[in-house]
């Protein structure tokens, strides 16, 4: 993939994780930047960035839901 466009965050998996947090799950697709989550509507307690390629965490927006980020296996 590459890049964090609003239409691959509107078909990337969404549901109800095992601890009953709205996950966004955006893992294993070489995202180098974090861009475009205001598109989220801040919908999100977890977003899952696991297996990319993202170098350093900015570019996202104030998103008062969000309580949790998975970025295991990333470049940070």
């Amino acid at each position: 993939m590459g890049r964090l466009t609003p239409e691959l965050i509107e078909v990337a998996p969404q549901y109800l994780n095992p601890v009953g947090q709205y996950e966004l799950c955006l893992r294993d697709l070489k995202i180098p930047v974090i861009e475009n989550l205001g598109v989220t509507l801040n919908q999100f307690d977890t977003i899952d960035f696991t297996n990319n390629d993202i170098r350093k965490l900015d570019g996202f927006p104030f998103l008062p839901k969000l309580k949790t980020m998975y970025l295991a296996n990333n470049h940070i």
